[in-house]
């Protein structure tokens, strides 16, 4: 027994050696044992213990072997390595201790393994000020601080120990300190308190690594997990390496990094914690090459300013969403394989920004990438594909405003595709710019917009292979600007219920049902005095905010806002190339539908062109409408409009088709070499005036019931009759037109028709003037019939016109028709001059 010395119990120096073997060494003033300048003794089996000393003091280069001793209780660390040495401690126990198991201080080293170290007040092992022990296969547990501690530039090598159950973190790593952990398992560190209010202890949260204030390292190999708190923790501008680790099963966060905290972690296992790698406050950790899987909520967490690179990584399987950004959060993800996840792939709302390049995210069960609430994402170059929703979901103040300065969610240049619901869907308040995407692939819409003020622009993409392209409807008004919308098996534009905005430049082709579509609703009855009441409203809030009443609806469109402050379904369409369809038309609008359809290029339709029904009004102005299997416009039941200054040519049915009850407005079109120029079927009406209609099969053809007014026109050019009138019905006016060089008659009139024709020119056409067969009545007053081949005037036998003052001279088989017409004398009017040619 050696115990209660002034100074050291044994001291070994100046190259000593020697044995000591089954001593009990205690309670002496400075160590137990003290291995001193170059002293290397051979220590067995000792119990080294005492109220006053530390266990071991090696020293000054000093080393030698310790195997099998017991340290325990010593008032300061139970080993002390300092000075250069180079000890080796092999299975001793070294345990609660009033200090340090193990302090490794000043260029202190040597070898400690298959010791037990545990139980001790303060670190298991504290390393600082350059100290550089080996640690190997130790197990270090139940410590009342840290298992280790690297402080103050400790160094060194952790290789194979067992960490665990310590009341603070299993490994700490702070103040520029750089060891090397290998193949360590660092598991369950637990501190247990009993809080205010409560007879239990419960766990206090403590990491199984924690590095911070500047702290380095490289960790590699090691397993991580079991903590009650995180695995990792990386703050205060800690910069180590992590590589190839397992990190799992831990309460929380498998690696979580907050205070400007920036690891490296390359090629780790992380799994089954709540969350992958989470970073907060200014953290800004690069992680490549990583497996993030099946975490219960998800695999990484960027929030409260943090930021980072993720890049090459693999997160797959996890529980809510794989990518959660959020207030403020900033990353960069690149390259990574994000797939399988319960929910969402990427999740980024509450001011969360980022950008995400080059990824491939699928097969989520809901949508693959949603962004909300005021977040603005930069989303390019990725892979989008087979999720159980859909693409991307933009909604609830995606892509708006931060502090008065528009900032846009962008998703551009991706390969969206084989989605099960939507590519890209726009939601209330949205506000994207999506642009030069690939949306492709089956999806029920490749771009959706629907939802109060969703608005955003849809530009340049390429939208092909889905049921349909472009949706709005329920309040959407997004900008469609530029894109290749191919090849929809139902239609490349669908504008419904209450759906509202521009659709501009955008080449739209070979849809299966019809290439664009506007669908209104119907009208809600209202008492005029509701009505008025209503209006008066709005008058009086306007002028409260100085606004001009009424607005002008003539051609507004303000990128993506708007364009009808009644709220009805209404689009502008624009400059747009639309070609090819298999579907009965190209363009379809109706139930109310209104808009802007100006300056498009309509071709090649396997049906009609346009088609204009059920009460839809639009304004349809400068466009080119050719080479339709069917008619170029058509006009159906209910149908309204203005149709001015369009170029309608080359169809297989009429150039412009006019249905029962329709009342649609042409001005200033041309219409040509159709089957028909313009045709009104039974019960149409409508004002035509101006046109120009020329080189059809028929120039104008009214049928039965037809109440339509043509003033203005110039009719020539046509194959067959200039107008041809037949059918009993309502009267038809034709005033003030230029009916010329048709090669049938001027006018037509058939057996019950009854029109009025008025002050027109009918010249130089080629089967007569105008021929009323037989039955045919109706009024021709002031009209100009002249030079034409055959009878100027031909009334048949039966017919019964009223003429009055008509100027008919110069026709080939002009005489008195009077005569002519045998027994049915037309009726004639005081002043009608009928005038043979000369011969």
């Amino acid at each position: 027994m050696l115990r209660d010395g002034g100074d050291a119990g044994v001291l070994v120096h100046e190259e000593g050696r020697g044995c000591l073997v089954g001593n009990n060494v205690h309670s002496n003033a400075t160590y137990g044992v003290a291995a001193l300048n170059g002293g290397c003794p051979a220590a067995s089996r000792n119990w080294l213990h005492g109220r006053r000393q530390g266990g071991l003091l090696v020293d000054d280069a000093g080393g030698g072997e310790y195997f099998r001793n017991e340290v325990e209780g010593n008032a300061k660390s139970g080993v002390t390595l300092r000075g250069a040495c180079r000890p080796t401690l092999r299975a001793n126990r070294i345990h609660h201790g009033a200090d340090s198991g193990v302090h490794a201080l000043l260029g202190g080293g040597g070898m400690l393994e298959g010791n037990a170290i545990y139980a001790n007040a303060q670190a298991g092992v504290a390393v600082e000020s350059g100290a550089a022990p080996t640690l190997r296969r130790n197990l270090i547990y139940d410590g009342l601080q840290s298992g280790v501690l690297y402080f103050d530039g400790g160094m060194g090598t952790m290789e194979g120990n067992e960490v665990y159950n310590n009341m603070d973190a299993g490994v700490q790593i702070v103040e520029s300190s750089d060891p090397t952990l290998l193949r360590n398992t660092l598991r369950e560190q637990r501190r247990e308190e009993v809080k205010e209010g409560h007879s239990k202890p419960s766990a206090v949260e403590v990491a199984c690594v924690w590095v911070h204030s500047s702290g380095r390292g490289t960790l590699t190999d090691n397993d991580i997990r079991d903590s009650f708190h995180h695995g990792v923790v990386v703050g205060q501008d800690a910069a180590p390496l992590l590589q190839a680790n397992r990190v799992h099963n831990n309460r929380r966060t498998g690696v979580f990094v907050q205070d400007g905290g920036a690891p490296t972690l390359l090629e780790n296992d992380i799994f089954r914690n709540t969350v992958g790698v989470e970073a907060v406050d200014d953290a800004a950790p690069v992680v490549r090459g990583n497996t993030l899987h099946r975490h219960k909520l998800g695999g990484v967490w960027v929030h409260k300013g943090g930021g980072g690179t993720y890049e090459g990584n693999e997160m797959r399987e996890n529980g809510k969403a794989a990518v959660r950004v959020w207030d403020h959060g900033n990353p960069v993800l690149k390259g990574n394989s994000i797939w399988g996840g319960r929910t969402v792939g990427l999740l980024v709302y509450e001011f969360g920004k980022g950008h995400y390049v080059d990824n491939e995210i699928h097969s989520h069960r809901s949508w693959n990438i949603e962004v909300k609430r005021n977040a603005f994402p930069l989303i390019e170059r990725n892979k989008i594909h087979s999720s159980a929703y859909g693409g991307v979901y933009c909604h609830g103040g995606g892509g708006t405003h931060l502090e008065s300065e528009e900032v846009r969610f962008t998703l551009k240049d991706n390969e969206i595709y084989a989605n099960t619901g939507i590519g890209v869907s726009i939601g209330d308040d949205g506000s994207p710019l999506v642009e030069g995407n690939h949306i492709h692939t089956g999806h029920t819409a490749a771009v959706y917009v629907a939802g109060a003020s969703a608005r955003g622009v849809v530009a340049n993409n390429l939208l092909e292979g889905n049921k349909d392209g472009i949706v709005i409807r329920e309040g959407g008004a997004p900008r469609v600007e530029g894109n290749t919308i191919r090849g929809q098996s139902r239609r490349g534009v669908f504008v419904t219920a209450r759906g509202q905005g521009a659709v501009l430049r955008n080449a739209i082709s070979d849809s299966g049902l019809c290439n664009v579509e506007v669908r209104g609703e119907e009208r809600r009855a209202a008492e005029p005095e509701a009505e008025a009441s209503e209006l008066n409203k709005k008058k009086a809030a306007y002028a409260s905010l100085g606004m001009l009443v009424p607005l002008s609806t003539d051609g507004v469109v303000i990128a993506g806002a708007l364009t009808d402050e009644s709220g009805a379904t209404t689009v502008t369409l624009r400059l747009n190339a639309i070609s090819g369809g298999g579907g009965p038309c190209s363009v379809l609008l109706t139930d109310h539908a209104k808009g802007f359809v100006k300056e498009n290029s309509i071709r090649g339709a396997a049906g009609d062109g346009l088609v204009i029904a059920h009460g839809a009004d639009p304004d349809v102005v400068g466009n080119t409408v050719a080479d339709c299997g069917g008619s170029g416009v058509r006009v159906r039941a209910g149908g309204k409009g203005r149709l001015q200054n369009n170029v309608v040519s080359g169809h297989g049915g009429a150039g412009v088709a006019v249905g029962a009850a329709s009342e649609p407005d042409l001005r200033g079109n041309r219409l040509k070499a159709s089957r028909h120029g313009l045709l009104v079927e039974e019960g149409g009406g409508g004002h035509f005036s101006a046109n120009t209609i020329e080189a059809n099969g028929c120039g104008v053809r009214l049928l039965a019931g037809a109440t339509a007014q043509l003033r203005a026109n110039h009719i020539a050019g046509n194959a067959g009759a200039g107008v041809e009138v037949s059918g009993a019905g309502g009267p038809c006016l034709l005033v003030e037109n230029e009916i010329h060089a048709n090669g049938g008659a001027g006018v037509a009139v058939g057996d019950g028709a009854h029109p009025l024709l008025e002050k027109n020119g009918i010249r130089d056409n080629r089967s007569g003037g105008v021929h009323l067969a037989a039955g045919a009545r109706g009024k021709l007053l002031r009209n100009v019939i002249e030079r034409n081949a055959g009878r100027g005037l031909r009334v048949e036998a039966g017919a019964a016109p009223v003429l009055g003052e008509n100027f008919v001279q110069s026709n080939e088989e002009d005489g008195d028709e009077a005569a002519a017409a045998g027994a049915a004398v037309p009726r004639a009017e005081e002043g009608d001059d009928v005038i043979g040619e000369e011969s």
